[in-house]
């Protein structure tokens, strides 16, 4: 297998009063295809920084970065990989299905049986029909999961994907992404629950003020 995200001294800095910040400073990651691996760190480590930079959203300041073989920002992998944040936001007055048929159409995907598969496979077959305005925070934790991989990626990222869960939420969350390494996925998963990491993790990394 090759390497799903490989990083080179890393580096994002920003121009801050008194000087420069390196919110992420010269890191070096190797993630293999098919592994659940742990990046983490307390708040403000730099975790959702390079995952931003990963998915092309933010540019490094220094450094290399490659996901899935391609230099990150190239446009060929963004069908390939999947992203959850931490607090994913949903038209509240779309319902379940309604919110998995509008995502999918912007990938081209009119397959409506394959909204109720996803809804099924996150154990919200049942409520599809609800408004996201009446889900709990586990159930949107889910039908963002359930979004996730609408495009049947080879990877995804996942940030803080158990937080502020029940205890109920966070077993099924948890369930979940073993799932996912089971199907072939790679799942790259911020994180500073070490319980969790503990439990599903292959590997890890630990940030902390933008240093492993």
């Amino acid at each position: 297998m090759g390497a799903a995200i490989e990083t080179r001294k890393l580096t994002k800095s920003y121009k801050k009063p008194g000087g420069v910040t390196n919110v992420v400073d010269g890191i070096d990651l190797h993630v293999e295809e098919g592994e659940i691996f742990g990046f983490l760190g307390p708040n403000g480590a730099g975790k959702t920084t390079t995952i931003k930079i990963l998915l092309g959203i933010i540019y490094q300041t220094a450094g290399e970065a490659f996901v899935l073989d391609k230099e990150v920002g190239d446009t060929a992998i963004h069908h390939l990989i999947s992203y959850l944040p931490e607090k994913p936001y949903y038209y509240e007055h779309m319902t379940g299905m309604e919110i998995l048929k509008f995502y999918a159409s912007l990938f081209g995907i009119k397959d409506e049986a394959k909204c109720q598969g996803l809804l099924e496979k996150v154990n919200l077959a049942s409520d599809g029909h609800k408004t996201i305005a009446q889900y709990s925070k586990g159930m949107q934790q889910r039908i963002g999961l359930a979004q996730s991989l609408l495009n049947d990626p080879k990877l995804l990222f996942l940030d803080e994907p158990t937080g502020g869960l029940d205890p109920i939420a966070h077993i099924e969350i948890r369930d979940l992404i073993l799932q996912f390494r089971e199907e072939g996925k790679t799942v790259f998963i911020s994180s500073h629950e070490l319980s969790d990491v503990e439990r599903i993790c292959d590997r890890v990394a630990i940030i902390n003020k933008g240093k492993i």
